[in-house]
């Protein structure tokens, strides 16, 4: 094994470079452009340490015919002069400079209006694209005739890599054609924008673009894209490292931040709106749900670090996102870890909340599964607590907990 690591580490990037360099000489031939062609979207600003990885991994890709293209959103670092030197090196790379920052989504709404390939796609200028990544998105494209393809990604962070999270995975536990959203509504929870391939036709013929103002507005553009498509492709294999900066300037990062808080929360409550409109109920239903076991349950789970007025803005914006009453059938399918914190949150009860985390209410194996009534509930902290009046409801085991302590979902705890 030792020996077959040394060889991929001397003949990886000397593939690359051969595949770059082909690639350079077949755009030479002909204008880039067309059948086959990809367009691929990278806006960037101040990612002058990452950029070369970035273009490195695009350019070397065995799919070669490719339509590169780059805008520098009033970058101050070094990013210019790496964009001038990848430009003059591969005519696939076009580089377009906005002397004042008009953020990401304007940036991307610019480029993809002077896309000319079969087929577009994004990338951010600090991410790294994996070997066959396109070859695999159009070779299942070609196959199935989708309008787009979905694949899965890792994180990097540093030089190490780490998978998703496991929901991500789930969603990507095999390969799938031509699939619609009412057949795999899981695929909604792989919001982000640089984990697609379209077919450029679809995209135009959709309508769609990036709002300009606000975070997290992939979210948007993906959900109009599932609503709209009339079938998607599926990919198990990750196609993206996803940088996790250590600086803490990524906008997932930004979670403390008012402004990124209450956004998360309204572009949730966006994305549900459209697929009330575009989608059905059961496609509605299950977003929410995923919004309640993951994303809500992600920024509730950070409770010990908000200030005060972080605090009182996620209780707000919680109440304004999430159903009622514990009664609610949706609930039934929301892991219990989350529902009793969500219970104390929007009781304004923040002691009980923090305590709850403290002792372990977010590690569910550290707990009894008890049975009421032929009912899995699991023994959180506050079980049986009266003064802490945490309806018996949010203590029932979601399905998804009871495959964690090896329960079949419907056998009493």
């Amino acid at each position: 094994m030792a020996i077959l690591d040394v060889a991929r580490r001397w003949t990886g990037p000397a593939l690359v470079r051969a595949r770059a360099l082909r690639g350079r000489l077949r755009a030479r031939r002909g204008n880039v452009g067309g059948e086959g062609v990809v367009s691929v979207v990278i806006p960037v600003h101040n990612v002058a340490p990452y950029l070369d990885a970035c273009l490195r991994s695009v350019l070397g890709q065995d799919h070669d015919r490719l339509d590169v293209i780059v805008i520098d959103d009033a970058s101050t670092d070094a990013t210019p002069a790496i964009l001038e030197r990848w430009r003059r090196r591969d005519p696939r790379v076009r580089v377009i400079t906005r002397t004042e920052s008009g953020g990401p989504n304007a940036a991307r709404n610019l480029a993809l209006a002077e896309a000319r390939g079969e087929f577009v796609t994004l990338l951010d200028g600090d991410d790294v694209l994996l070997a066959g990544a396109y070859r695999d998105a159009l070779a299942s494209l070609r196959a199935s005739g989708s309008d787009f393809v979905v694949a899965s990604y890792e994180r990097l962070e540093g030089a190490r890599r780490t998978p998703p999270a496991f929901w991500v995975l789930d969603a990507h536990a095999a390969d799938r054609r031509a699939v619609t959203l009412a057949e795999w509504p899981e695929a909604m929870v792989n919001a982000v924008q640089w984990s697609k391939v379209y077919r450029r036709a679809f995209w135009e013929g959709a309508g769609l673009s990036f709002p300009e103002a606000g975070h997290y507005q992939d979210q948007i553009v993906t959900a109009h894209a599932f609503a709209r498509a009339a079938t998607f492709d599926v990919l198990h294999r990750p196609t993206v490292l996803w940088r996790i900066r250590d600086d803490g300037s990524s906008m997932t990062q930004q979670y403390r931040a008012l402004g990124s808080l209450r956004d998360r929360f309204a572009t949730a409550r966006r994305v549900l709106d459209i697929y009330r409109s575009e989608a059905s109920p059961a496609v509605v239903r299950a977003r929410l749900v995923q919004y309640l076991s993951n994303d809500f349950a992600i920024t509730a789970s950070t409770v010990p670090d908000l200030d005060d007025a972080a605090w009182h803005v996620l209780r707000e914006e919680l109440a304004a996102s999430v159903p009622a009453s514990f009664d609610e059938e949706i609930w039934l399918d929301v892991p219990a870890e989350f529902k009793v914190l969500y219970a104390l949150i929007l009781a304004g009860d923040r002691d009980r909340a923090l305590e709850y985390v403290r002792r372990g209410g977010l590690r569910i194996l550290d707990h009894a599964l008890i049975d009421v009534a032929g009912v899995s509930h699991i023994a959180l902290p506050f079980w049986g607590d009266e003064a802490a009046a945490v309806p018996l409801e949010c203590f029932r085991a979601a399905p998804r907990e009871l495959r964690a302590f090896g329960v079949a979902p419907g056998t009493p705890g």
